[in-house]
């Protein structure tokens, strides 16, 4: 039996897959993608079955394990970072279904990078946070980048910048992006 491949797709951007997550995704015959990259999944995967994840990763394991060819679960950002991963890949091992792992861009190093702003300058450490910003926002010792549902919750008295859309602001922005908080955002 062909292994059930869990992919990373970076931000979504296709200029950012591997070469191994495009031949997975062209020899797939079904691919269970996060919603917000089931357009680049159907562009990629055309003779696949191209299905949302849902919140139940027992329900999306049991859905790759059943299929009839090659599976594919593309996931957002890098596999090993997304929320459901671990869920995901147990109960497929607990089902006796082979998995290989294919890594891709987290997020929030895409996306800075894609808007020219680099996240580590030595001796600054980086941490990437998902989904809160709890994690040492006020350590001046750090630079975080996290994706937000608006970039208006920067903390105060750090340096920040939001990137929305591939472009940085500096303030007054509102609505999701990434924030990165730190000395490298200024």
């Amino acid at each position: 039996m062909t292994p059930v491949v869990l992919a990373g797709a970076g931000p979504g951007d296709p200029d950012l897959l591997t070469l191994r997550t495009e031949a997975a995704l062209a020899a797939a015959r079904l691919v269970v993608a996060d919603p917000a990259l089931v357009p680049l999944a159907t562009a990629f995967a055309p003779r696949a079955e191209v299905v949302a994840a849902g919140l139940d990763p027992e329900a999306t394991a049991s859905t790759l394990a059943e299929s009839d060819g090659p599976a594919v679960r593309l996931y957002r950002g890098d596999p090993w970072l997304h929320p459901a991963y671990a869920a995901e890949a147990a109960a497929l091992a607990a089902g006796r279904v082979a998995t290989e792992a294919i890594p891709g861009p987290p997020v929030e190093t895409a996306l800075a990078g894609a808007a020219g702003l680099a996240l580590h300058h030595r001796p600054v450490s980086v941490t990437l946070t998902l989904g809160s910003l709890d994690a040492g926002a006020d350590d001046g010792a750090r630079t975080l980048a996290c994706e937000v549902p608006d970039v208006a919750l920067a903390p105060a008295g750090r340096p920040c910048a939001a990137v929305i859309d591939g472009a940085i602001h500096r303030n007054g922005t509102t609505g999701p992006g990434l924030l990165v908080v730190g000395e490298v955002a200024r």
